[in-house]
């Protein structure tokens, strides 16, 4: 039979309203805003015994004959019933008391309150039995076991805290709570509820569905929810029958299961979609629950226990008639069935039957045997969606989006009235937006092209365009998707949707594409045309969440997707996602490890950790943004706290990024750091400011008489221009067996090196006919291309890319140090600050202008690999406006026109040297007595 829902009816004056039912359900008892108690004889009783005692009360309760309830001074007052005479007071407050919990099986009255305290107390008054007060904010609900041994209570600080009432310890706490400041301001109020019979379950909502967990392992024992609920579950309440599970949403939906099946027996729709304030079953057990809401009216619902509530007392007529009839029909089952257990040969169909389909039940256990599952370990609840950048949305005063380009600020008002200001950081990009926010929007992000701004419910996209002449346009979203996060970009605005789509629009609102993905989105980062989108991969561990990251770049029509998993730190959540102003992704989690992915090696690193910026245990840093070129981290300190406050505005402060190396104190590992930070981040430092680095740890690495880490560190870098600065060094110290060394080095690179030229030489012959060959092409620059843009991506390459070395010679004149100059060398050793950049250019330039004039005219024997790299840095000034595949291409055209010049001009000079052995009658000398060089006088 469906459940149906009684024409709804006005009870109180708008605000917080409570019911409860008499223990025999025969009453129905109200109270609400407009202070007054009003005692119903059903829902069509047109006039109710109505009694004021202030001016407003938030909670009611019935116990033994007595009437328990919250009135405006803070206090719990009792009333005798049905006369309605004051009866003593069982508890005080400083705060309003927010629900008043009993049952008939305890004899004591559960009472919460404002004042973050929840008390059970004696229902004749007296001191409290226990205080529980613990808790960070206002205590919305409280929930007593059968049989006193534990208490539940939710704050509005986020947790709800199971305690065990002999010891008075906190045994569990569970994040399922929505954030909030004061009691009046809360939508789910998070009441949760124990199994009324035995007390061995604990029933909680958590976002849209409710969990039920064992109450002697806390793990967690089933789920309830349906694909029609449309929001987060506000609360949860057992029938007396223990049998059934009822439930109601933040937008008047009211949701009854069967325990047993886990089926969901029907969902009722609010008729003005009210937030349900207070649910109650009447105790005869018919499946009627009357509920109140916010707007101060009363209704009921029949049925709720399907076919099985109709006439329980005829019902039970018809069973015992049947039994009676069928007496006989049981005595005759019965001696067959003795008469089949006797023979231990026979074979019983009934038996065979019950054992197959497990029919056959332990007496002890009321629960079927497919109920009884094994224990399994409790794990951590799935991180919920965020916005990265924003501050809680419980909050009054608070920061939608905080980044590089500017900030989204929302007011909320008593009365409910929102606005949204806007201020960019450069007031060239766009002027202060203030707006009113009609929709409740409750997440935003912000880029130099658009402002995107999104609700929940009813769940629609608003964009307003910041180029041109500020154009806004809106997209709703299909009924059954809800928006759960939303980014913008300069090229693309995208959000993520409770259907696991990801869908994606340009700032001028065309709809690009639709994604679906593989889990449950977490957050949303964009830059560019490109998007990064954090769900999970898998349900989370005991202590860990498992994420993973897709990198979606969209080029014109083509989308390219790379998934990444994201790496956390042990027990902690992500707390902010987004990229540097370069591009590269980042990560930063609960713990304070700031972490970036290096899109080239396909790795992520640690760059920064912010505990050790901050002076107290409790302090935390809110990201801003990340900038590569200046290796800083911009964030804002909170202290005690993990978000900033909007007054005052906070200062904004400066992190280094530092790679978290072993003894970072020590000399040795700064430079290593530098060198390991340089490589995998798109740094403002030049070639003479890495290699003076460089050179200084090959010093200690010398001076430390570890000339095989030395060595080693030469190998790593493979620099050809530090190589020489290396050996020089080495031999002013004596080392002269280092320096050898080196010098095989050199060698060795280039025997390497002609041999890769020979088998890739073939390749490049070919670059005329072919239209998008880069020679710098690999699959790094393939993931580069993803997210780097191309100007930092070809400011890498340059830095990166190996040159061919120099080779070392030593001199014919015994064992001395071949590279001494033919001047007069002092005896102390030169500082390794000395050979650096003049030095270089002193040793490279006159090699240089003696062998050739023309830097682009080839060398003898010289191939196209060994003249491309000797020449690339001039190539790519002269041409800076083409692309590395377009310098390829160009470059081998210049080649072979250099290497014709040259081809010509050295036919040139032998047809010369011929006409002058014959016009002169000079003596015969060799032809390369020609090219001889002549000293001048």
């Amino acid at each position: 039979m469906k459940i149906e829902s009684k024409p709804i009816r006005y009870a109180h004056a708008e605000g917080h309203t409570d019911v409860c039912y008499t223990e025999d359900g025969r009453n129905i008892i109200t109270c609400g805003h407009d202070g007054d108690v009003r005692i119903w004889m059903d829902i069509e009783d047109d006039d109710p015994n109505s009694h004021c005692v202030g001016e407003s009360a938030l909670a009611v309760c019935y116990k033994d004959k007595r009437l328990y309830v919250a009135t405006d001074n803070h206090l719990v007052q009792a009333y005798t019933f049905p006369d309605f005479d004051k009866d003593g007071i069982v508890t005080r407050f400083t705060a309003a008391v927010t629900q008043i919990k009993s049952s008939c099986k305890i004899e004591a009255l559960g009472c919460c309150s404002e004042n973050m305290e929840a008390k059970i107390c004696n229902v004749e008054g007296g001191a409290p039995l226990f205080v529980m007060s613990n808790h960070k904010g206002p205590v919305l609900s409280l929930a007593i076991c059968p049989h006193m041994k534990y208490a539940s209570t939710a704050c509005g600080d986020g947790l709800m805290r199971i305690w065990d009432i002999d010891t008075q310890k906190v045994v569990k706490e569970i994040n399922c709570v929505p954030k909030i400041n004061t009691f009046y301001a809360a939508k789910v109020l998070c009441r949760m509820d124990f199994e009324p019979s035995e007390g061995k379950y604990l029933a909680y909502p958590s976002n849209r569905e409710i969990i039920l967990l064992d109450c002697q392992s806390w793990g967690q024992r089933m789920s309830f929810t349906h694909n029609t609920i449309k929001c987060a579950i506000s609360q949860c309440l057992f029938s007396p029958c223990s049998k059934y599970l009822a439930g109601n949403t933040v937008a008047g939906q009211i949701a009854v299961w069967d325990i047993e099946s886990g089926l969901c027996m029907g969902i009722v729709e609010h008729p003005t979609s009210h937030n349900i304030s207070a649910m109650a079953w009447n105790p005869k057990g018919n499946g009627v629950l009357a509920y109140c809401d916010v707007a101060g009216q009363l209704g009921t619902l029949v049925n709720c226990y399907g076919k099985k509530s109709s006439s329980s007392e005829n019902e039970i007529e018809d069973i015992e008639t049947v039994e009676r009839d069928n007496g006989n029909d049981d005595l005759a089952d019965e001696l067959i069935q003795n008469y089949e257990s006797d023979d231990d040969n026979a074979i019983s169909l009934e038996k065979i039957k019950n054992e197959t389909l497990g029919l056959i039940k332990d007496k002890d256990d009321s629960r079927p045997a497919s109920r009884q599952t094994a224990y399994v370990p409790s794990t951590v609840p799935p991180q919920p969606p965020f916005q990265p950048s924003s501050t809680p949305a419980h909050l009054e005063h608070r920061y939608m989006c905080w980044n590089e380009v500017g900030i989204v600020r929302c007011h909320t008002v008593e009365n409910g009235e929102s606005t949204v200001d806007v201020e960019f950081h450069d007031t060239a990009v766009h002027h202060g937006i203030h707006l009113n926010n009609y929709l409740n929007h409750t997440m935003a992000s912000l880029s130099s092209t658009v402002l995107a701004l999104s609700c929940e419910t009813p769940s629609k996209l608003v964009c307003i365009s910041l180029v041109g002449s500020s154009k806004e346009w809106s997209v709703s979203m299909p009924d059954t998707e809800e928006v759960l996060c939303v980014t913008a970009a300069h090229g693309l605005v995208a959000c993520a949707t409770n259907a696991r789509l990801l869908r994606l629009y340009t700032p001028m609102g065309t709809q690009r594409q639709v994604i679906s993905l593989p889990g449950p989105v977490v957050a949303l980062g964009g830059y560019n045309t490109t998007v990064l989108a954090v769900y999970h991969s898998t349900d989370p561990g005991v202590s860990d969440q498992h994420l993973a990251m897709d990198i979606i770049a969209m080029n014109g029509r083509q989308v390219r997707s790379k998934t990444v998993p994201v790496p956390l730190t042990p027990g902690s959540k992500l707390t902010w996602l987004g990229t540097t102003d370069v591009g590269s992704p980042c990560t930063y989690d609960s713990t304070g490890i700031l972490r970036l992915y290096d899109v080239s090696s396909g790795v992520w690193m640690p760059i920064c950790d912010t505990n050790g910026h901050s002076k107290g245990a409790s302090d935390s840093w809110f990201i801003v943004s990340i900038s590569e070129p200046t290796q800083k981290v911009r964030a804002i300190l909170c202290r005690g706290t993990t978000f900033p406050p909007t007054v005052p505005k906070p200062i904004i402060a400066e992190l280094p990024i530092q790679i978290p190396l072993c003894e970072i104190e020590s000399e040795k590992s700064q430079y290593e750091e530098q060198l390991v930070r340089w490589a995998h981040t798109t740094a403002d430092v030049d070639m003479k400011t890495a290699r003076e680095t460089a050179l200084k740890l090959f010093a200690l690495a010398c001076r430390s008489e570890i000339e095989q880490r030395a060595l080693e560190l030469m190998e790593l870098l493979k620099d050809d221009r530090l190589l020489p600065l290396a050996a020089k060094y080495a031999s002013r110290l004596g080392r002269m067996h280092l320096a050898e060394k080196l010098t095989n080095l050199a060698e060795s690179w280039e025997k390497e090196t002609d041999k890769l030229n020979v088998a890739q030489n073939s390749h490049f012959q070919e670059l005329d006919t072919q239209e998008t060959y880069d020679v710098t092409n690999s699959e790094q620059d393939l993931n580069a291309s993803l997210i780097i843009p191309q100007k930092s991506k070809e400011k890498k390459i340059e830095n990166v890319t190996p040159i061919k070395p120099v080779t070392i010679k030593a001199s014919p004149g015994g064992v001395r140090n071949p590279f001494r100059k033919q001047q007069e060398v002092t005896k102390c050793v030169q500082s390794p600050l000395s050979l650096t950049e003049r030095t270089l250019v002193e040793v490279h330039s006159t090699a240089d202008t003696a062998e050739n004039t023309d830097p682009l005219k080839p060398l003898t024997g010289e191939n196209f690999m060994d003249w491309f790299t000797r020449n690339k840095s001039l190539l790519e000034e002269r041409n800076p406006e083409l692309t590395p595949s377009e310098l390829s291409r160009h470059c081998v055209k210049i080649f072979k026109n250099v290497q014709s010049i040259a081809h010509a001009d050295s036919n040139k000079r032998k047809h010369e040297d011929a006409n002058g052995d014959t016009t002169t009658s000079a003596p015969k000398q060799s032809k390369l007595s020609a090219f001889a060089f002549q000293k001048k006088t």
